[in-house]
């Protein structure tokens, strides 16, 4: 049974590994895309330059604006970020590890204080 687990584990770990590399190298074959598509409109209009410039130049600046668009008003990182962590067990421990030291740290600043308080009062009586 173990040895099925690990297998399917591993399974696992190479397929999300694989998935990332694939994901990135689409990343960049959008720039082969915008390079074919050039080399279309070059092609239509039957090798004449200078609208294509006007094209490229368009689609770098509206590439570029819709970047800009996403990171700074959509903020698609961010929510990015949040669905990862929402939907991932390893943070969701981590979560409940930190809201468990939270209490325990609630705790022991309240045993201080009455410690403090102790001592401030018998110290308060000293004096007297």
């Amino acid at each position: 049974m173990t040895k099925t687990k690990n297998w399917l584990s591993n399974a696992r770990k190479v397929f999300f590994r694989e998935k990332y590399r694939f994901d990135q190298g689409n990343a960049f074959l959008v720039f082969v895309n915008f390079a074919l598509l050039v080399a279309s409109l070059v092609n239509q209009n039957h090798g004449n330059g200078n609208l294509v410039k006007y094209y490229v130049a368009a689609g770098l600046i509206g590439t570029w604006l819709l970047g800009y668009f996403l990171d700074k008003v959509v903020r698609v990182q961010d929510i990015q970020e949040k669905v990862y962590l929402k939907r991932s067990p390893i943070w969701q421990e981590n979560f409940s590890r930190h809201d468990d030291h939270d209490q325990k740290l609630i705790q022991l600043i309240k045993k201080l204080e009455k410690i403090e308080k102790r001592i401030e009062s018998k110290l308060a009586i000293e004096n007297k």
